[in-house]
């Protein structure tokens, strides 16, 4: 048995450590050994000959040694822990079990252990534990994870490492490694995520930047392995959930199922993964009233309904939308998505001085979510600095380059560029993410309108045309003037472009808008 478990600590023997609730405990190398001795033949009693044999081979020492090591661990385990029985020898007074498996909690859960040091500089050793205490923190601030602390993940710095017993010990089914190879002028770090549950790889990515100050890149490299990593969780959740039968699944599973099926088809017309996605977080609440992801994934379905037009009431469901997010709100204040959902919802409602704050609150409590970042770019072009805007946009798509959201990512970045009259970058992000997300309605309106700004009346019909085909409702709601946002200059050029493409304004009715 690799862990050993007795009273409330845990002996392991892979990594020669003690741990109590996940903690270190320091004891030398020859208090080890006799604690292992005595714990590997607990059924008797051990002779003070057979004890200095094992813990002292090949050495000459006097029996003070031993009373030495013996009163060391008796002071960190207890006096019952070793029991002297006279004339004999020593014998193990606790009762001993194997470590049990920690229980997977009830969401995703990572482990970001000890990062290799690939030599290079050696006074920049130091510079890899940085990177793990890093990328920890910032992990953290995803509330739907589950992520262990620093500590506890350190116990496994030395020796090999049995990915499937550090996720039965710590209770984790994800488990970040890495390695890093610092000089005076580069580091280079490269990641990987694992299902330590399975061992099978799930994502990984290099990242190389320029040494300057060594704490700011740091920490731009640790916010930039999460932007990545993050996602790539969420994504394999969502299969590792696809296919789970809905009965086997929590209050939390179920929920989680929906924000996975509201995230995957959120630019798709067709209304189904919302549908599933209400069911589903509609099942979660029968079971948990109080679930702030359920009520997290209602306000997400509003707000695509209210974008796509698949509502009869846009004002009831953009009220039952906020009320929603308000919900998830108050069940944890930190929810960055929460919040980052109910400031789009004020935005429908031409509420902006309520949104844009909210929005950049979001970002400010968790500055690695690309989605947020993205769309926080989008607002700020349209109600707020709009030289900053596509800058924003284009830092989503820098931070989350294999983002499984790519193609939303890329049309928020096409209608920054389009606030700002950059018709032709966002005529060539909206071609971007139609290769991400084929079919989507959201970059054939954007195409749409880019277009005409750019003076291609030809394309701009040929991509009206092809999201008239696909989201009808959609179509009729933009030509009745209903868009995302109340800035007056983007209303009137999206309204009369949308209008030339679809062949019932003049080109000539774009030349004084562009």
């Amino acid at each position: 048995m690799d862990s050993i478990r007795f009273s409330d600590f845990v002996l392991q023997r892979r990594t020669r450590q003690l741990s109590r609730a996940l903690q270190i405990i320091p004891i030398g190398a020859r208090a080890f050994d006799l604690l292992d001795l005595l714990i590997t033949h607990r059924d008797r009693v051990v002779g003070r000959d057979e004890i200095m044999a094992a813990v002292w081979p090949g050495a000459v020492v006097g029996e003070n040694n031993l009373n030495v090591q013996v009163a060391n661990l008796r002071k960190v385990l207890g006096g019952d822990a070793i029991l002297t029985v006279p004339g004999r020898g020593l014998r193990f007074g606790l009762e001993v079990g194997q470590a049990g498996a920690l229980d997977l909690p009830d969401r995703p859960s990572v482990v970001v252990l000890p990062f290799t040091e690939l030599g290079g500089d050696p006074d920049l050793a130091w510079f890899t534990d940085g990177f793990v205490e890093d990328i920890t923190t910032e992990l953290s601030r995803f509330r739907d994870l589950f992520v262990v602390a620093r500590n506890s993940a350190f116990v496994y710095r030395h020796g090999p490492r049995d990915l499937r017993a550090i996720s039965r010990e710590l209770g984790v089914r994800y488990a970040v490694e890495g390695s890093v190879r610092a000089t005076t002028d580069r580091v280079r770090v490269t990641a990987q995520l694992i299902d330590a549950t399975t061992g099978g790889h799930v994502w990984a990515e290099s990242f190389d930047r320029e040494l300057t100050a060594h704490f700011d890149t740091q920490a731009r490299v640790a916010r930039a392995v999460v932007t990545c990593l993050a996602p790539q969780i969420d994504r394999a959740e969502a299969e590792r959930i696809r296919i789970t039968p809905p009965e086997n699944l929590t209050a939390r599973g179920l929920a989680l199922s929906g924000w996975s099926a509201i995230s995957a088809g959120d630019m798709a017309y067709d209304r189904s993964a919302r549908d599933k996605a209400d069911g589903l977080a509609r099942q979660a609440l029968s079971l948990d009233p109080a679930s702030g992801l359920a009520w997290r994934v209602l306000a997400w379905v509003a707000w695509w309904h209210v974008y796509h037009a698949t509502t009869a009431s846009v004002p009831e469901t953009l009220a039952e939308g906020i009320a929603a997010a308000t919900r998830a709100i108050a069940a944890d204040p930190t929810d960055h998505h929460a919040r980052r959902i109910r400031a789009l919802l004020h935005f429908m409602q031409q509420n902006a001085d309520a949104g844009l704050p909210e929005l950049r609150q979001a970002h400010e409590m968790n500055p690695n979510c690309a989605v947020t970042l993205a769309w926080l770019g989008l607002y700020e072009g349209f109600h707020g600095d709009a030289d900053r805007g596509v800058a924003l946009a284009e830092a989503a798509l820098r931070r989350s380059p294999r983002d499984p959201a790519r193609g939303s990512l890329l049309a928020a970045l096409g209608f920054a560029h389009f606030a700002v009259r950059n018709y032709a970058a966002a005529a060539e992000a909206a071609d971007a993410a139609l290769a991400e997300a084929s079919g989507s309605a959201t970059p054939l309106i954007l195409a749409a309108i880019a277009w005409v700004g750019a003076g291609r009346i030809d394309r701009a019909s040929v991509a009206f045309e092809r999201v008239r085909a696909i989201a009808p409702t959609l179509v009729e709601a933009r030509l009745a003037g209903r868009w995302l946002t109340s800035n007056a200059d983007y209303l009137a050029r999206a309204h009369t472009f949308f209008r030339i493409a679809a062949g019932l304004a003049p080109p000539e009715a774009a030349d004084a808008l562009r």
